[in-house]
């Protein structure tokens, strides 16, 4: 049976990353002969969705059962619909917890025991980045990628969402406006020295972001099967706002008297779902 535990590290014996979606790497082991595969987590440093996409990630990888420290609503609902157990609340080292797993001492979790985002904000830094020229203290590095509105758009909406598959613009300070750029140069409190670290971890991350854009295009080229996952609405919640068709980077969504979603575009990255804010759109199998 193959699982996977969140991780801080690439081996057995590093520690259970708690979060799922934002966690540093995924640890895949085959618990017959306990044969282990460190995978980096391409959604670390994502915005909106990450959960969703780290479900989609692990469905890719044919894992069994996540064991993790904490799990998000939406991470949550994408992981069963996909009919991957979820057990939250472990601690310790992976080996530790295969050990427990095998033992039959862990029990499934029946209801997510986060709130959503709770890995945003957390000051995390994409595990191929280089710690000493990225510190984890970078403002907003936890929500910098992904989400974002504004391109295209009339530069509206973008300033304040991050970047999302090319649509936004990234928000280096708590708070930025332009009244924020003084004769220094600085935005806000933040020095030239932070927000130049802080760009470049950005940027970093959208490399990260597209080659997996990238490498989906090529699945898709030589005919590989479609995404396990999918977005749905619920009419009876969905106000036809607008909103997920926006951030939606696929163009899948469009607006009736209620959201419409063309399964054969959707790729199930969750967007959609992090943004509703009705909780009209869940994940389910495609």
């Amino acid at each position: 049976m193959k699982i996977a535990i969140t991780s801080n590290g690439r081996s057995l014996d590093d520690q259970v990353d708690p979060r799922f979606g934002r966690c540093a790497y995924f640890i895949s082991v085959e618990t017959e002969t306990m044969d282990f595969e460190p995978i980096e987590n391409p959604n670390v440093a994502l915005g909106g969705g990450a959960g969703i996409q780290s479900a989609q990630f692990m469905a890719d990888h044919d894992v069994r059962a996540v064991l993790t420290g904490n799990c998000g609503p939406n991470a949550f609902q994408a992981l069963t619909a996909a009919g991957i157990e979820v057990i939250v609340g472990v601690s310790g080292t992976v080996r530790s917890v295969v050990e427990r797993f095998k033992s039959g001492s862990l029990s499934s979790t029946q209801a997510p025991n986060v709130v959503s985002h709770f890995g945003m904000g957390t000051g995390a830094v994409p595990p191929s980045l280089d710690r000493a020229q990225f510190p984890e203290q970078l403002p907003r590095m936890g929500s910098g990628i992904g989400g974002g509105r504004g391109m295209g758009r009339g530069m509206g909406r973008g300033m304040r969402r991050g970047i999302g598959f090319g649509q936004g613009i990234s928000s280096v300070a708590p708070q930025l406006s332009q009244d924020s750029f003084g004769q220094s140069g600085q935005v806000g409190s933040i020095t030239p020295e932070q927000e130049l670290e802080s760009l470049k971890a950005q940027a970093q991350a959208m490399q990260q972001q597209l080659q997996a854009m990238y490498e989906r295009i090529a699945q898709i080229a030589h005919g590989s099967p479609s995404r396990p996952l999918i977005a749905v609405v619920n009419t009876e919640k969905c106000t036809a706002c607008g909103l997920c068709e926006e951030v939606c980077p696929v163009s899948a969504i469009t607006m009736n008297t209620v959201a419409l979603i063309d399964s054969a575009k959707c790729t199930g990255c969750g967007r959609c779902v992090a943004e509703c804010p009705q909780g009209a759109v869940i994940i389910r199998k495609a």
